[in-house]
C-alpha cells in the first residue's frame, strides 16, 4: 500500500516533466510555423537551443517538432501553454523561451511580421516585462547584423 503511495507521487512527477516539455515544444513550433514555411534549419536550431537552455536531448526535440509537424499541429489558445510555463519556471527561464523564439525566428535572417507578432505575445503571455523582450530584440538583432554577409 505505501508503495503505491509513493508511486503516485513519481508518477506525478514525470507527468509534469512530460507536460512541461509538450508546451515548451508547442509554444516554439508556434514560432517556426507562423510564416507558414517550415525549414529544416528552423526545427535544427530549435532542437539544438532546447537541448543547451533545457537540458533536453535535440534528437528528442527534433523527433517531438517532426510529431508537430506530421500533425499539421496548429495552437488556437496559447494561454494554456504558457499560464503553465509561467507558473513552473523562473523568469530566467522563460526569458530563455523568447531568445529560443527570436533566435529562431532570425535563422532565416528575414524579421518576419507574423512570427515577430507571436514572439510578442508569447513574451506577453509568459509575463516578461516589455523592456526585457526588448532588450532580447535588439541583442538577436545585432547579433544578426554581425553574422550578416555585408559586414563580414
Amino acid at each position: 500500500m505505501l508503495n503505491k503511495f509513493f508511486q503516485s507521487f513519481h508518477e506525478s512527477k514525470k507527468a509534469n516533466e512530460n507536460t512541461f516539455h509538450l508546451d515548451l515544444y508547442n509554444l516554439v513550433y508556434e514560432v517556426i510555423i507562423a510564416d507558414h514555411e517550415i525549414s529544416p534549419e528552423e526545427i535544427d536550431l530549435s532542437s539544438e537551443l532546447i537541448e543547451y537552455y533545457f537540458q533536453i536531448p535535440k534528437d528528442i526535440n527534433k523527433q517531438e517538432f517532426l510529431k508537430l509537424q506530421d500533425k499539421q499541429h496548429f495552437n488556437t489558445d496559447l494561454s494554456q501553454f504558457t499560464q503553465r510555463l509561467k507558473m513552473s519556471l523562473s523568469y530566467e527561464q522563460r526569458m530563455d523561451i523568447i531568445l529560443i523564439c527570436w533566435q529562431v525566428l532570425m535563422v532565416d535572417g528575414i524579421e518576419d511580421r507574423l512570427e515577430t507578432s507571436t514572439v510578442r505575445t508569447l513574451s506577453t503571455l509568459l509575463g516578461l516585462e516589455d523592456k526585457d523582450f526588448i532588450l532580447i530584440r535588439r541583442s538577436e538583432e545585432h547579433t544578426s547584423e554581425l553574422q550578416s554577409p555585408d559586414h563580414l
